[in-house]
Parts: C-alpha cells; sequence; structure tokens
C-alpha cells in the first residue's frame, strides 16, 4: 500500500508529500532523529532493523520511527479534489467516497483494471510500464520525465550522465567536508572501525569513477567534434554532388558524340576499301582487266574434270 492520490496533491504543502511514493502520506511516521516524514507503508521490510530516510539519507533503527497521530490528525481536514471525478471534501471522507465511487478503476496508461484505489496507487507507483515519472536524480539537474520502460535507456543518456558525475562530486565534496570537520584520517593506531574502512574504500571508487565520467565526458566531446567535421564534410559533398553530375553528363554527351563519329568514320573507310578494291580491276589504258582469286584451286578444278 502506498499513499493517497489526488488532483490537487501538487498545491498541498510538501510537508504532506510522502518523499517515497510521491503521494498524499498515508498513515505518516516521524523520524525521531531529523524529523521528516513519509508513509508508514514505505519504509520498507518490517524486519529490517536500520532506515534510512529519503530525504537526508540519515540512518537510524526501526524502534527510532514513530507513527506520528498528531500529525495524522492534522491531515484529515486537508481539502482535497478526488483524482478520478469532481468531488471535493476533506481528507477523513475520501477513503469512503473512493470506496462507494470508484470500486473498480482502469489505468488510463496501460488499461489495466484494479478493484480498488490502493492497488491502483501501489500499480502507477512502482509498476506500470507506460506511465511518465521523474528521474531520481531530478535534484542535481535530471529534471526530464521518462516513460518507465524506456528508464534503462535514459540512463545512457548525456544528460543522466551529467547529473551522475554531479552527484559524485557533491558527495566527495560533503566527504571532503567532514573530514575536514573531523579532524586528521585514522591511523594504524585508532581503533579498527569496519564502516569507516567501508567508506573510505567507498571513497576510492567514487574518486574513480569521476575519472571515468571525466574521461568518458572528454570523449564524447571529442566524438561530438568530429561528428560535427563529418557532417560539415557531408554537406560539402552534397554541395558538389551537382556539378559532378553535371561534368558526367556533359562527359556522357561528348562519348556518345564520339562513339557516332566513329561509327561514321567506319563507315567511310569501308566505302573508301571498295572503291580501292574496284579501281585495283580496271587499267588505265581503256582495257578491262578481269581478276581472278585463288587461280591454282580453279585450274585443278578445271583439270579434273576435262581428263574426266
Amino acid at each position: 500500500m502506498v499513499g493517497i492520490d489526488a488532483r490537487n496533491q501538487n498545491i498541498l504543502d510538501q510537508k504532506y508529500i510522502c518523499p517515497v511514493c510521491a503521494l498524499i502520506i498515508r498513515d505518516p511516521v516521524q523520524f525521531i532523529g531529523c524529523g521528516h516524514r513519509q508513509c508508514q507503508t514505505c519504509l520498507g521490510k518490517e524486519d529490517q532493523r536500520e532506515i534510512t530516510c529519503p530525504q537526508c539519507q540519515t540512518k537510524v533503527l526501526r524502534t527510532e520511527v514513530h507513527l506520528d497521530r498528531g500529525f495524522q490528525n492534522e491531515m484529515k481536514t486537508l481539502l482535497i479534489v478526488c483524482y478520478w471525478c469532481q468531488w471535493d471534501g476533506i481528507l477523513d471522507n475520501y477513503q469512503n467516497h473512493l470506496d462507494e465511487s470508484h470500486p473498480n478503476l482502469t489505468c488510463e496508461y496501460c488499461g489495466e483494471q484494479f478493484n480498488s484505489t490502493n492497488n491502483f496507487n501501489e500499480h502507477k507507483v512502482s509498476t506500470c510500464q507506460k506511465i511518465s515519472v521523474e528521474c531520481l536524480l531530478k535534484d542535481f539537474g535530471c529534471n526530464e520525465r521518462i516513460v518507465r520502460a524506456n528508464m534503462k535507456e535514459h540512463y545512457m543518456t548525456e544528460q543522466h550522465q551529467k547529473s551522475v558525475s554531479k552527484c559524485i562530486r557533491q558527495f566527495l565534496s560533503h566527504d571532503s567536508d567532514r573530514r575536514i570537520d573531523t579532524g586528521c584520517p585514522r591511523t594504524t593506531t585508532e581503533s579498527y572501525n569496519p564502516d569507516t574502512v567501508q567508506f573510505e574504500e567507498l571513497h576510492g571508487v567514487l574518486n574513480i569513477l569521476v575519472g571515468g565520467i571525466e574521461a568518458l565526458e572528454n570523449d564524447a566531446q571529442r566524438l561530438s567534434n568530429e561528428s560535427l567535421q563529418a557532417q560539415v564534410t557531408l554537406q560539402t559533398l552534397e554541395e558538389q554532388l551537382p556539378g559532378l553530375k553535371l561534368s558526367m553528363e556533359e562527359s556522357n554527351g561528348f562519348l556518345q558524340g564520339v562513339n557516332c563519329n566513329l561509327d561514321i568514320l567506319k563507315q567511310d573507310f569501308t566505302s573508301l576499301q571498295e572503291k580501292v578494291n574496284d579501281l585495283q580491276c580496271v587499267s588505265y589504258d581503256g582495257t578491262f582487266i578481269w581478276k581472278i582469286t585463288n587461280v591454282k584451286e580453279k585450274m585443278s578444278t578445271f583439270n579434273t574434270y576435262s581428263f574426266s
């Protein structure tokens, strides 16, 4: 079960909104150390001994988180506008209205049907793959709303990577400030603290990640510049392409003309060759000369017929 959905929840004071499910707080509980509140059902598993405040990241024992009945009584008089119809009234009467007027609900994003508003709200908050949600790093500059099914692709975008880098840098900055405030780093004579060792290991990993992210950003910038140069080159080639096409068409026209002239020359050559052959059979003294080819073969054939 998650918080309570209402049409006017965006204009309510943020103290009434659960930082986990982003709905109106249902059964508010308060962290004793920091004073922040959230839905009781958004605390997590009941066997979880240590709980982290989603707003300030303060870790407290589960026994240090108590139901805030005074705040719950204060919330009962909140003015609410129904998410599914025009009904308005106080929060104390809202659940009765939902049970009576909206027993069966259909998700407007994926079409799945539900038999209670609680199940419907849980579906929207955690499982509906077609609903648009805010990025977890919205406080670090990643303000885009993403369809939940496309969240993995969003994690690879440049905007999200920059937000990750900003988040890590801010964490390292706070860690450096904490080290300065707490004095010198731990020496070998101090007692062994597993949490401190784990934190220092995490600090080292984050430093490596920051270096890797900076290298990726440099590579991305270099690739962007190369892509821009390639686009300029491509544009230049596209501008030159019409001229090249025209030049090729002119060359093709010239070659066709040459081929046509070559055919004419071949015909003229054949005609001249025939005339030369004819001239070889004419004498210049007025007599006509017979030109007999293959004389030996013809004489042999003639002799054969004569003797037979």
